[in-house]
């Protein structure tokens, strides 16, 4: 039970979110992927789960906020609309797998973005099906993992979007998806003592991260950025699996 942790241990989870909000703000994305599975080492991974859903919300409203003009509005529009559908099928997701089984589901699908944004010549059809598919499966992922990214990732990548334009989209669809997520699972119950011990102890090591991560963007060029986007997808994949593995 988190609430029962030393207060080292809080001081961990508060490290974990401070630098995956780093990440975030750089790469536009990352929070979830990096935090659930790191997270998860040390405690329930559905705590761990909810607790990244709270604190990424105001990582991804601040960068959907202060982005917005870059936004492409329309791309937005049609994957928030189908996330919506897949995220009541994630909830019953999340209370019927196990926790290792989560761990290497989300690993795996990682891997896959990471073969598309590997390729720089990725494509998807130009149709807004692709679209729709996208959204709805990272509306599942939402709140069976809270690490809905790869296959916004994965759909952006191949609309070739500029890192502004990345950044600006994909967390206009975190914000909204991330306030529905907290309010299903309130409704679910999935709110206690350990999630909310844990995502106030967070707060602070959230906005240090937010902070450097902004100023350490605007020094970034696109090919880094990309390498920066690999970097943290390679990475959360391996943690996840192996997490899941041990």
């Amino acid at each position: 039970m988190l609430a029962s942790l030393p207060s080292g241990d809080l001081l961990i989870v508060a490290a974990i979110v401070g630098f995956a909000a780093l990440a975030q703000m750089v790469s536009g994305f990352g929070f979830a992927l990096l935090a659930v599975p790191v997270m998860g080492l040390a405690i329930d991974v559905k705590t761990a789960v909810v607790i990244s859903a709270v604190c990424g919300t105001a990582s991804n409203t601040f960068q959907a906020v202060v982005d917005r003009r870059h936004a492409d509005h329309s791309i937005a529009r049609r994957l928030i609309v189908a996330a919506f559908f897949g995220m009541p099928i994630g909830l019953v997701v999340l209370e019927s797998l196990s926790v290792e089984t989560l761990k290497i589901l989300v690993g795996f699908l990682v891997i896959v973005a990471v073969v598309g944004v590997a390729n720089p010549r990725f494509e998807l059809p130009a149709e807004p099906w692709v679209e729709r598919l996208a959204g709805f499966v990272s509306g599942l992922l939402a709140t069976s993992t809270s690490t809905n990214g790869p296959p916004l990732v994965l759909l952006l990548r191949a609309r070739r979007l500029t890192p502004d334009r990345f950044r600006a989209t994909i967390n206009t669809v975190f914000s909204v998806v991330s306030f529905v997520s907290i309010a299903i699972f309130a409704v679910g119950g999935r709110f206690d003592g350990d999630s909310l011990t844990g995502s106030a102890v967070a707060v602070p090591g959230l906005i240090v991260g937010m902070t450097i991560g902004r100023v350490l963007r605007g020094r970034i060029d696109e090919r880094t950025f990309w390498r920066i986007v690999l970097i943290l997808l390679v990475g959360s994949a391996f943690a996840s699996i192996a997490s899941g593995l041990v």
